[in-house]
């Protein structure tokens, strides 16, 4: 009895501790928050204030373009290949050589071809004397008929033999001449007057002829290179946008001082589909004005197309319109510390800017970002009378 009064005491004590210690922490706690709450204010003030950039409603003058890239060519030239196979024995011409039409470029290896031609002129010859007999056996026999001193079936007999042996003789000058015309295209001329765009090509190299599967071994070129022109490729959303004599600004990307001016020249009527991202695409030719001797075949070049284009317009940043699920424009326009929404109506644009038909004015400050105070969807549809009302006087203005 006297040993438990001791332990209750013990437990008793601990068990008071205890409660002090958890007095103690929930009093620090709250203190703690109270003097915050005193002292917070004075550091950061009583609400942090959101930055939100803004741009200033200015005039611009907006061009909305089609951006394509394409490569420099001649507008006329004329691919060269051979029109049978063979080795090259000879090169007459070199790389950008002015050439005349005919002029020779480079020669095939003929011995096997001659060869032939001989062996064929042999059997000309036999064709030739085969016929000369069979010809006068049907004379003599035609002779004999008419006395009645052999069978008609002899005489017809002759006759067919004869008919053979002219029709040899006319099959072996066809196959000749056929050797003759391969003769001639063992050497390789330039089609008309140009320039010579050769590839590297090697005396002893052999070439295949056009009629293979591959269309033959390319030879290279000859083109007239006072008129160039720039091939690109227009996706079939824009090729819509565009006809044939539209003006185009052509950069040449290894000459970057260069400013061409050009015109379309053809709009393909069929698409074809891009390699790099399997689109469809329609190429697009896009004549020179003024050709410079700095120019290459080959060349990359950027072709820039002006679709609309407006001077002086009242303009802002694309990043301060927004849109709704209707495709309704807005800004938060800037109002005192804080910013409204209001509906405008847009026109062109390019990569910057766009232009404000409605809605806002020179001066006006816009948010490049929606401010978090605007959470969910925008009620623009009741700010709709202002772009109404504006078209509506310009109407009346007209």
């Amino acid at each position: 009895m006297s040993s438990s009064a001791p332990q209750k005491s013990r437990t008793l004590a601990l068990v008071t501790r205890i409660i002090v210690i958890a007095a103690i922490l929930a009093a620090s706690g709250w203190g703690g928050r109270w003097v915050w709450k005193q002292v917070s204010p004075g550091l950061f003030g009583n609400k942090r204030t959101e930055q939100v950039p803004v741009s200033r409603v200015r005039t611009s003058t907006i061009a909305e373009e089609i951006v394509a890239v394409g490569r420099l060519r001649a507008v006329f030239s004329t691919e060269l290949r051979s029109e049978i196979n063979g080795r090259i024995i000879k090169i007459l011409a070199v790389d950008g050589q002015k050439v005349e039409r005919d002029q020779e470029i480079l020669r095939l290896d003929q011995q096997d071809l001659l060869t032939q031609l001989q062996e064929m002129e042999r059997s000309i010859e036999a064709a030739k004397l085969k016929a000369q007999r069979a010809r006068r056996d049907f004379e003599r026999l035609t002779d004999l008929k008419a006395r009645n001193l052999i069978a008609p079936k002899d005489h017809e007999e002759a006759r067919i033999t004869l008919s053979l042996a002219e029709n040899d003789s006319a099959i072996s000058e066809a196959r000749a001449a056929n050797i003759r015309d391969k003769l001639t295209k063992t050497v390789i001329r330039a089609p008309h007057l140009g320039t010579l765009l050769l590839r590297d090509l090697t005396e002893g190299q052999v070439v295949t002829g056009a009629a293979a599967q591959n269309g033959g071994t390319m030879l290279g070129e000859v083109a007239d290179l006072s008129s160039l022109m720039v091939r690109t490729n227009i996706n079939e959303i824009d090729v819509a946008r565009l006809k044939v004599g539209d003006e185009a600004r052509i950069r040449v990307d290894s000459i970057r001082s260069m400013q061409l001016v050009g015109s379309i020249k053809r709009i393909a009527t069929s698409a074809l589909e891009s390699t790099v991202d399997r689109t469809r695409v329609f190429p697009v030719d896009v004549i020179l004005e003024d050709a410079d001797e700095r120019l290459r075949p080959g060349m990359s070049a950027t072709v820039m197309f002006t679709l609309a284009r407006a001077e002086d317009t009242t303009a802002v940043s694309l990043s301060a319109v927004f849109s709704t699920a209707e495709s309704l424009r807005y800004v938060f326009i800037r109002k005192g510390e804080g910013f409204e929404v209001r509906q405008v109506e847009t026109g062109i644009a390019d990569t910057r800017r766009v232009q404000v038909l409605s809605g806002l004015r020179v001066g006006d400050e816009v948010a490049l970002t929606r401010p978090l105070v605007f959470e969910g969807e925008v009620p623009v549809a009741t700010a709709a009378a202002a772009p109404t009302k504006a078209r509506a006087n310009r109407a009346k203005a007209n």
